[in-house]
Parts: C-alpha cells; structure tokens; sequence
C-alpha cells in the first residue's frame, strides 16, 4: 500500500504544475514557436491554460521591439 502510495506521489511530481521552472521554460518554448510561426492565437488549443497563458505573454514581448543597447 505505501509503495503505490509512493509511486503515486512521485507521478505527480513529475507534473509540470509541481514545477515553477519546468513550467516556465514549456512557456518560454511554447511563445517563442507560436511567435516564429505567427501562430500564437493556437496555444490555447493544445496548452493547459496557465502554460498557453504565459507562453502567450512570452510571444508578446519578443514582439514589442527592444532598445539597443550600447
């Protein structure tokens, strides 16, 4: 009983909502696809949506133009 409660536990720390950093780079690869192929409006259609939500924000700001740095 405690050994499936164990393999349990360890599957859903697997998740990538269990995971702050996994789940902003799946975001960050996600936007950067969705912005190369102009194509941001479909994230929604195979994202969770907290994971299409930043990844939606990450496509957003590679569009805003950004200063030169000197």
């Amino acid at each position: 009983m405690q050994f499936r409660s164990g393999q349990r536990h360890a599957a859903n720390a697997q998740r990538v909502e269990n995971d702050p950093a996994r789940l902003f780079t799946e975001a960050v690869l996600h936007g950067l696809k969705a912005r190369l192929c102009d194509d941001v409006a479909s994230l929604d259609s195979y994202l969770p949506p907290h994971v299409a939500e930043l990844a939606r924000k990450v496509a957003g700001v590679l569009e805003e133009p950004q200063p030169a740095t000197a």
